[in-house]
């Protein structure tokens, strides 16, 4: 029997007491739920979902973070997949997880912002 994939996944990329207390806090801000798992159970991909939109977060308590590719290809799959837009929500953070003064932002596809902004 293979190990439960949420421990595989928790191994691999560890998650601080900050990082989900940041995900809970930002997801009722959006009125989304968060997903079991963090995402890593098949069937329930990313890490927050809403009616229209599925959000992959991101959240970090030092001055910068690096963005990667991969993290915007994943949630543009899994959200297409749900038939939902993709985000990527990068926060900055105190160690409690509570948001840095305009520490909050979310990423969407170039194609929803020029809609929006039309």
């Amino acid at each position: 029997m293979g190990e439960n994939p949420f421990v595989t996944r928790r191994k691999a990329h560890s998650i601080g007491r900050s990082g989900r207390a940041s995900e809970k806090k930002f997801a009722r801000t959006l009125d989304a739920q968060t997903r079991p798992a963090s995402g890593a159970l098949p069937g329930a991909k990313g890490d927050m979902s809403g009616t229209r939109f599925l959000v992959e977060a991101k959240s970090t308590t030092r001055a910068s973070t690096a963005l990667k590719y991969q993290w915007l290809a994943k949630i543009g799959l899994e959200a297409r997949s749900e038939g939902k837009t993709p985000a990527l929500s990068v926060s900055f953070v105190n160690g409690d997880g509570s948001p840095c003064k305009d520490g909050e932002w979310v990423m969407i596809p170039a194609y929803l912002f020029r809609e929006i902004f039309e």
